[in-house]
């Protein structure tokens, strides 16, 4: 392997940070074009329920074309997730664990994976949680999630490096994420739930966590990285703490 000079070690840098930036420019590109696509179906739906009650009267055509909105959101939305599951698999994005640069290429790849699950949750996904799209979509972008799943967040990313097990609430507003930024650099390590598992509100999971079965995660908590619940723990707080060790130990000094 080549050492570099400094010069060129500067104008490597500077070259990796101009490709992110148009990366993200791409992406923003990509983004649109997704809805665009998946916006289409709904807008010709409301435009042949439009034309077919031309002859009826004003009110019954806006009623009509009220419902049709309804149907047609649905309608956007299952198009939606097939295209963000597509575009996923079109170009290639994927992540996997690891140590990396800000602007590297498994930065980018990152970036594009990341941006069809945030296109997803913000558009559709967000209004509809605890349906069948949202699970569906988790799964069909890499998450492996058991059965009798509810999750009542779209705070989830990295989904590939995420596994949840049987029997799973996760409350609302729940930040569960496989990724952290760490001066300069990007790290991505998976992170693993079991069976009977709850995410009280508002919790935060890290990346490169274990929670293992019939444990409970108290609301607004933060899990830090690399951390491993016992089964059937009860933990809460930040700094994460046992709940029930100083529950015993609240009662020995009484």
């Amino acid at each position: 392997m080549v050492d570099l000079t400094k010069e060129q070690k500067e104008k490597k840098a500077a070259w990796e940070a101009k490709r992110f930036d148009l990366w993200i420019l791409f992406l923003h590109f990509l983004a649109m074009s997704v809805l665009g696509f998946s916006l289409f179906p709904m807008i010709y739906f409301f435009y042949i329920v439009w034309k077919f009650m031309g002859a009826y009267a004003v009110w019954l055509k806006i009623l009509a074309f009220s419902f049709s909105i309804a149907f047609g959101f649905f309608l956007f939305g299952a198009t939606l997730i097939f295209l963000c599951v597509f575009t996923k698999n079109i170009f290639r994005f994927k992540i996997a664990p690891g140590l990396f640069t800000i602007h590297s290429k498994e930065a980018l790849g990152w970036t594009g994976y990341n941006c069809m699950i945030l296109v997803a949750n913000s558009a559709f996904l967000d209004v509809f949680r605890l349906s069948p799209f949202q699970i569906l979509f988790y799964r069909l972008m890499g998450a492996k999630i058991g059965e009798r799943v509810i999750v009542n967040t779209a705070g989830l990313a990295d989904l590939s490096m995420l596994e949840i097990g049987n029997d799973v609430l996760i409350g609302g507003g729940v930040a569960l994420i496989c990724h952290a930024s760490e001066r300069g650099f990007l790290k991505l390590a998976p992170t693993k739930i079991g069976n009977n598992v709850s995410i009280g509100l508002g919790s935060v999971i890290m990346p490169d966590v274990e929670i293992g079965d019939g444990a409970s995660i108290a609301p607004c908590s933060l899990v830090p990285k690399g951390m491993r619940i016992p089964p059937k723990g009860v933990w809460g707080g930040n700094p994460l703490r046992d709940l029930r060790a100083e529950r015993r130990e609240a009662l020995k000094n009484e």
